[in-house]
């Protein structure tokens, strides 16, 4: 008799779901090794440098302004994308060019299962490329000191869209099996996103939205500072670029080579899962609408995303006032504190002097214009604060701080028009007298003024043919404002300082006339 102990072990076959993942684990490392995408990956990285990061380095250090080009209006992925479905299209188009086709068909393993093993390393390279290069180039805005948020829903559009022209390109070589295969993915590819971005670009609502080069709705002036990036508009495209994507890869499956009945049938439904996920991306973008805060598509849109970014201000010193900024323009504190300094000396101690300066956000209603009623410099409060709505594209400091510009003379002229309690309007006559000699004391000559009052569209009373060519020169500006405006700034200080406080609520009420004025 033998004992149950010298029974030979039974050892458990493997499972065949593990074998299958372990098989696949083996091919995509073979094809990773043997893709021919990391050779085209240099050529990517020059051309990204010239078109997406040289080119940006010319806008102000803003994180919603340096990366308007290279993400905003998509040229990092428009510099992967010719190359990208290039390269796939030569790796899906291999087996055909070699001869190898019938051999591949009768493999253990199914075709439609090798060609996306093939695919997906192809897809590794280039989408994990994107995201290096542009890791790199962030990594440099950082150390430069951009200020706000980079936009990290419009790397993941990027990532997207390469993975789906790398699916197209390789779909086209597979169904093209030929040495020009790839130079026409790479041509059609290029062609759809110039016809695309010259065509789209002008479009603010409906289906071109779904493009990922329009710009229309990416950002909004203050993204990323007082108000976070609307995730909205990116997760349509990216549902969109998905579906493209899976259509591709699931064209692949259909034919009979692919693999048996079963196989084809996934393919069928993978196909129409894609052309699903694409109408409704493009369904959903018919809904969108512009905000201040970006594009709101109504069934992707959460409420939270509208909250302000919280923050904790930047404070500088001006004549003794507070001036208090976004962390985001730490940079622009001096050049801002500088510019308000004589204005805020010249009105302390007057009744509504504003006692302290912060930054608020904008209004902006289309793109990077501004809504004229949500940009005025306003004093309100008790204690009176000053509160600079600075922070776009017109209205920012110059690029490098200490360096002449028009917001040099906007900034304090906005101020003083809020101190007389002018408005929006140019104001009355006589505002428009006090405004002038109070410039005038805080460096702003007459003679310079009607060029800094083009922004409210230039008064009647201001002559001077304006066309924004430079200093204005010449005579300085003649009329009864202007002469009333001289004899207010040629009084002593303390006599002026003593007329103004006592006449303030007259003025800012329109009821003082020019006649009144000393």
């Amino acid at each position: 008799m033998i004992a149950a102990t010298d029974a030979p072990a039974q050892h458990r076959p493997p499972r065949a779901g593990g074998t299958v993942t372990l098989t696949a684990a083996r091919l995509l490392r073979i094809e990773l090794r043997r893709s021919t995408m990391p050779w085209i990956l240099p050529v990517i990285a020059v051309l990204l440098w010239f078109d997406s990061y040289r080119f940006a380095t010319g806008t102000p250090p803003y994180w919603v302004l340096r990366t308007f080009w290279n993400m905003g209006q998509g040229h990092a992925f428009l510099d992967f994308a010719p190359f990208v479905a290039g390269v796939a299209a030569w790796m899906g188009s291999r087996d055909g060019r070699r001869g190898t086709a019938d051999l591949v068909t009768g493999a253990a393993r199914p075709r439609w299962a090798a060609q996306l093993v093939t695919w997906a390393a192809a897809a590794i390279w280039a989408v994990g490329a994107y995201l290096v290069f542009v890791g790199v180039m962030f990594a440099v805005y950082v150390f430069q000191g951009v200020g706000g948020t980079p936009p990290w829903w419009w790397v993941a559009v990027g990532a997207t869209a390469v993975a789906a022209f790398s699916a197209a390109g390789f779909t086209v070589g597979a169904y093209w099996p030929s040495r020009f295969a790839a130079p026409v993915a790479a041509f059609g590819v290029f062609l759809a996103v110039i016809v695309s971005s010259q065509n789209g670009s002008g479009d603010t609502s409906g289906w071109p939205l779904i493009l990922p080069n329009n710009a229309n709705g990416n950002y909004q002036p203050l993204s990323g500072i007082f108000y976070p990036y609307l995730p909205d508009l990116p997760i349509a495209r990216m549902m969109f670029l998905a579906g493209i994507a899976v259509v591709a890869l699931g064209v692949l499956g259909l034919p009979a080579r692919a693999g048996g009945p079963s196989l084809r049938r996934a393919a069928v439904v993978v196909t129409l899962a894609g052309v699903a996920a694409a109408g409704t991306a493009s369904v959903l973008v018919r809904t969108a609408r512009l905000t201040p805060h970006g594009m709101v598509i109504p069934a992707l849109h959460d409420a939270a995303n509208d909250r302000p970014i919280g923050y904790t201000p930047v404070c500088a010193q001006a004549a003794g006032v507070p001036v208090c900024l976004n962390p985001a323009y730490r940079r622009s504190l001096p050049e801002v504190a500088a510019d308000l300094r004589p204005v805020l000396a010249e009105v302390a101690g007057l009744p509504g002097a504003p006692g302290r300066v912060a930054q608020v956000a904008g209004r902006y209603t289309s793109g990077q214009f501004e809504d004229p009623a949500g940009v005025a410099v306003t004093i309100s409060g008790t204690p009176p604060v000053l509160r600079v709505p600075f922070g776009a594209f017109n209205t920012l400091p110059s690029a490098t701080p200490g360096s002449a510009g028009q917001f040099d003379q906007e900034l304090p002229l906005l101020s003083v028009h809020a101190f007389v309690g002018a408005g929006n309007g140019a104001g009355t006559a006589a505002q428009q007298a006090v405004q002038a000699a109070l410039l005038q004391h805080a460096g702003i000559s007459f003679a310079t003024q009607p060029r800094a009052l083009e922004i409210f569209g230039l008064p009647n009373w201001a002559q001077e043919d304006l066309q924004g060519l430079g200093p204005v020169s010449g005579p300085p500006p003649g009329g009864p404002v202007y002469a009333a405006a001289r004899r207010l700034a040629a009084l002593p200080a303390a006599a002026r300082h003593a007329w103004l406080a006592a006449h303030l609520a007259a003025l800012r009420s329109g009821q003082l006339t020019l006649g009144q004025l000393p």
